[in-house]
């Protein structure tokens, strides 16, 4: 059998970069996937060459190449902005296009990256949600507005016109912690966010009473979750997709925001930053004066999600599970970085 050609955007992204190199690991051995992957750089692309991946020179708004690659393509992983329509649309053009390629997959795949920023209120720490999202409630998630985050994109890949012409899903991870592998960046947004400003003021801190929840999950497991829905549809295994295209990837128990500053707080008395063991909590007013622009909702809002379908359709089953021990290292790392910058 032919390899299944990918074609990868966000390759050397967090979660690109940890995903792709599970695939590498298929590619080296039995030759199952034959990868092609769009990156910004001649650099990125001699990283990508090194590891056997041939590399597309570009970016999100070529949409001409796009929808090329794309049209060659029997599936597509996209892993770059949750955001960006036009990149979306693009490559949805290039996978409706006939005839498909000689030996390929005639329904290709479209594989999104989006995120449970589609799930939040607008919370900013003052409260806990007892709502809670299944992926496999279609009518649950189709009461989700359009204003809400990523939900544009969204809607344009469940569109119903797909259907028997693209297979589209979409992975909407929560929270993802841990340290990347493959052959880009490693580290992750949100708890980075929360501890590196933190340390930029000495102090633990959180958004408004930290009272907000969030699902979790370890970007390793992530990217098996990718690597089991790769390996179910090139083999024709039937899974619910377009109507019925979100898929939720959540590990354990969901954890509050102002948890996550009690921890730094404690770890910030150990390693003698901060005696105190207090939190600021800031006001939305006072954002600006703290945090980068937009933490009030990345960090602020409610979003809990359940992965019924990745349990009980592809097996998935989590493994990392430390989540304090994480934070504990990323403060250590981040604060050895402040360390050597000021040598």
């Amino acid at each position: 059998m032919a390899p299944v050609r990918v074609f990868i955007t966000g390759a050397t992204g967090y979660i690109g970069s940890t995903a792709t190199d599970l695939l590498l690991n298929k590619v080296g051995s039995d030759s199952e996937f034959s990868i092609r992957a769009l990156v910004r750089s001649p650099e990125k692309a001699n990283s990508l060459h090194s590891l056997g991946i041939k590399s597309v020179l570009g970016s999100l708004d070529d949409l001409d190449l796009l929808k090329n690659e794309a049209a060659q393509a029997d599936v597509v992983l996209s892993f770059a902005d949750a955001d960006h329509l036009s990149s979306v649309q693009a490559i949805l053009k290039g996978l409706l296009q006939q005839p498909r390629p000689e030996g390929g997959r005639k329904r290709p795949i479209l594989i999104h990256t989006s995120g449970t920023g589609v799930l939040l209120d607008a919370a900013y720490g003052a409260f806990s949600s007892e709502t809670i999202y299944y992926d496999n409630d279609v009518q649950q998630l189709n009461s989700l507005g359009p204003d809400q985050p990523h939900r544009v994109v969204d809607l344009e890949i469940i569109n119903p016109d797909l259907i028997g012409k693209v297979d589209t899903y979409i992975v909407a991870p929560p929270t993802i912690w841990g340290f990347g592998t493959g052959p880009g960046n490693h580290n992750s947004i949100q708890i980075p966010r929360q501890v590196a400003t933190s340390l930029k003021h000495q102090q633990a801190m959180q958004i408004g009473q930290g009272l907000n929840y969030w699902s979790k999950v370890h970007v390793i497991d992530l990217a098996h979750f990718y690597e089991r829905l790769l390996e179910k549809n090139p083999n024709w295994i039937p899974l619910p997709k377009n109507d019925d295209a979100y898929y939720f990837v959540q590990e354990g128990e969901d954890f509050k925001y102002g948890d996550v500053a009690q921890e730094i707080a404690k770890i910030f008395q150990r390693m003698k930053i901060n005696d105190s063991g207090a939190v600021n909590a800031t006001t939305p007013e006072e954002e600006s004066t703290y945090w980068p622009e937009g933490s009030g909702w990345l960090l602020g809002g409610n979003s809990r999600s359940r992965a019924v379908k990745a349990r009980e359709l592809l097996a998935w089953e989590p493994k990392y599970t430390d989540f304090a021990a994480y934070i504990a290292e990323e403060v250590h790392r981040q604060y050895r970085l402040l360390k050597e910058r000021a040598q």
